[in-house]
């Protein structure tokens, strides 16, 4: 059984993944950042449940990095116009940019 058939979503190469740990909220959290520009959430509410991608973000550029600290609300995200942007889930679970640190 494929556990990511969603993965579909990028069309490019998968350059980096983070793990934002769940620390006792009803779900988990992995980030994807591709060739493809996108910046995509995948959520899962229990184990063996189907996980959900959404896109975050179409950078327009390749997403080189993604990175979540042990907190699981933010994400850290490097692109190919080496700019450096901050997300944050919100507690409705929708993702919010928070600021872009530029070359």
């Amino acid at each position: 059984m494929d556990c990511f058939p969603a993965l579909q979503m990028h069309t490019d190469w998968v350059r980096d993944v983070a793990w934002a740990p769940n620390l006792g909220l009803p779900k988990s959290t992995i980030a994807s950042a591709s060739q493809d520009g996108r910046l995509i959430a995948w959520t899962v509410a229990k184990e063996g449940d189907q996980w959900d991608g959404k896109v975050l973000k179409d950078f327009q550029t390749p997403v080189w990095r993604v990175s979540s600290p042990l907190t699981g609300n933010i994400l850290v995200v490097a692109d190919g116009k080496n700019n450096v942007t901050l997300w944050k889930e919100e507690v409705d679970g929708e993702w919010q940019h928070m600021t872009t640190v530029e070359p």
